[in-house]
């Protein structure tokens, strides 16, 4: 039977990624979901892309690897995708904001994007690009249920009740941060229900936390591989 997996940040790092593949001996029809900032496209030429690609299909065994847009990646070339899954290659599959996949452990729904913090001094179209913004446009007309929701970002409330574990010293200065995004997700979190909600963007590995002593069922990846099936994470 297919296993799941979901992790977070790559940013062009598919080591890690194929030496969790072999580890586990994954193999044909087993699937790994990237939740943004997969840095598989940054140079213009796609030179780095196309070593990517050559590199985990030699390796990869035949595991999917899907993955969402995070803030860190060309949009120029994304762009270029269209609004349809694409196949990067034939075990590379790009999941763009909206995109809904119907699979053997649930519905999933796919919803890219965040806003850089360091965008400032960065170079529009040379290390940044305007598109990585969540708009209200990407989620218009998204309802119903999801088992499964994979972000970059998080809803606005999550990241509000959950500071203390996605505000560090190491990724996002509150003082700097901007939260364009998770505040279109959280008008998305509030038309539709679902089952677990995964995320990346902050670099830690974290249960998210409501007010209460309950955890939710909320939770941002990073360098943790978290097997999903139709019932709870592992």
């Amino acid at each position: 039977m297919e296993r799941w997996f979901v992790t977070g940040d790559c940013h062009g790092n598919f080591n890690r990624v194929i030496q969790f593949i072999q580890k586990f001996d994954l193999g044909e029809g087993d699937n790994i979901i990237v939740c943004g900032d997969m840095g598989l496209y940054w140079l213009k030429s796609q030179a780095d892309a196309k070593e990517h690609i050559k590199t985990y299909e030699a390796m990869c065994h035949g595991v999917n690897l899907y993955w969402i847009d995070g803030n860190h990646e060309n949009f120029d070339i994304i762009k270029t995708f269209g609004k349809e899954p694409y196949n990067c290659s034939p075990h590379i599959i790009y999941m763009p904001r909206g995109s809904v996949l119907k699979t053997s452990i649930g519905k999933m729904l796919f919803m890219g994007g965040a806003d850089s913090v360091d965008k400032y001094w960065r170079e529009e179209h040379i290390s940044w690009w305007k598109e990585e913004r969540i708009t209200e446009d990407d989620i218009k007309g998204i309802t119903g249920h999801y088992n499964y929701v994979f972000s970059h970002c998080c809803p606005y409330d999550i990241f509000v009740n959950n500071k203390a574990h996605l505000c560090t010293l190491n990724n996002i200065n509150e003082k700097v941060a901007i939260h364009d995004s998770e505040k279109v997700l959280e008008q998305l979190k509030n038309n539709i229900t679902y089952g677990y909600w995964f995320f990346g963007h902050y670099h830690v590995d974290a249960h998210m936390w409501p007010t209460n002593s309950e955890p939710t069922q909320e939770r941002c990846v990073y360098n943790d591989f978290v097997e999903i099936s139709m019932g709870n994470p592992e």
